[in-house]
């Protein structure tokens, strides 16, 4: 018995007609037929029963053709797993505007799973372009107006804490309003063009900044932090970084509208590999990220907790064979 065999079987019983079945093999009316009665004589039963030129399934072979289907399913997903594998789509693409460190609990949970896993992840600035979720598997991405065309999950919010050289006499508080916040230094930190947002939520609050330093790495910004040059924001995500550094003291900010919402959506499921259909699957079920109704777990708080049992993503094994147009 081989796979040929039974794929021969399964189209003809499908179809109930050996010349329909032989036009969707590609192959002559014989050789079907020759498949057909040497997997008979194999099996020793009669398969079909034949009614001029149609092949109607006996008893004993609509038992089989159930077994059948789910042969051919599951050798189908096997060569699309060694495909995908040969193809390098054992990699998973991220492009994220935040949330590296929360992510990197989820990449490693998988990673126990799918051991074969490659992580490819690329850090964005929202105004510096917007990547294209068709070359990626996974975006990380603000809620805001630049991003309404795609259909994400809410994932998590973002609340930056306020850094500030320890001999700052803000540094006594242990949260700041904004109003306190003018006549201070700032560095900031660009990318290109590109200015992190709490920039933009001081001037639309009217902070009188002194002078304004722009960086483009986080250790430098907090280096300057350290010297006394100014005061900066950090993502809470990165708190324990710097949280060690005796020269800087972390604050709340007491003004919500310094906090963004972030959303995470995936590649359509047709474009995903079976990898990372099995990613989004994991990510989806260790976030919570289908309880969005009220008093669902706060999606933070799920970073901390193990995740549940990942399922390979595999094909239904309900097998149907492509059947031609005129069928």
């Amino acid at each position: 018995m081989n796979i040929q065999n039974l794929k021969y079987f399964s189209v003809v019983a499908h179809l109930e007609n050996v010349s329909k079945a032989a036009e969707l093999l590609h192959t002559s009316q014989s050789s079907v037929s020759k498949n057909i009665l040497n997997l008979e004589k194999e099996l020793g039963t009669q398969l079909f029963e034949r009614h001029g030129r149609r092949l109607i399934l006996s008893e004993a072979g609509q038992h089989f053709l159930k077994r059948c289907d789910r042969i051919l399913a599951e050798t189908d997903n096997a060569l699309q797993e060694l495909k995908h594998l040969q193809d390098g789509d054992n990699i998973i693409r991220i492009s994220t505007a935040g949330a590296e460190r929360h992510l990197s609990e989820c990449l490693a949970a998988f990673l126990q799973s799918y051991s074969n896993v490659e992580y490819v992840i690329n850090s964005f600035w929202p105004g510096g372009g917007i990547p294209d979720i068709n070359q990626v598997d996974v975006m990380i991405y603000p809620d805001d107006e630049r991003f309404r065309k795609y259909d994400g999950y809410d994932f998590y919010t973002e609340k930056p804490l306020l850094a500030v050289p320890k001999a700052n006499p803000l540094a006594e508080r242990a949260s700041v309003p904004t109003r306190m916040l003018s006549g201070e230094s700032f560095i900031f930190l660009r990318n290109g063009e590109e200015t992190e947002y709490p920039l933009q939520v001081c001037l639309s609050q009217n902070v009188q900044m002194g002078s304004v330093h722009y960086v483009d790495s986080r250790e430098l910004q907090m280096q300057m932090i350290q010297c006394g040059i100014g005061i900066g924001f950090l993502a809470e995500e990165s708190e324990e970084l710097f949280r060690q550094e005796n020269a800087i003291r972390l604050l709340h900010l007491a003004d919500n509208r310094f906090s963004r919402s972030m959303k995470v959506c995936f590649k359509r499921d047709k474009h995903l590999s079976a990898l990372a259909a099995a990613f989004k699957e994991h990510m989806i079920r260790y976030y919570h990220l289908s309880g969005n109704e009220p008093g669902a777990p706060d999606h933070i708080s799920a970073f901390s907790q193990s995740p549940p049992p990942v399922k390979r993503v595999v094909r239904d094994a309900g097998y149907k064979p492509a059947l031609p147009a005129s069928v």
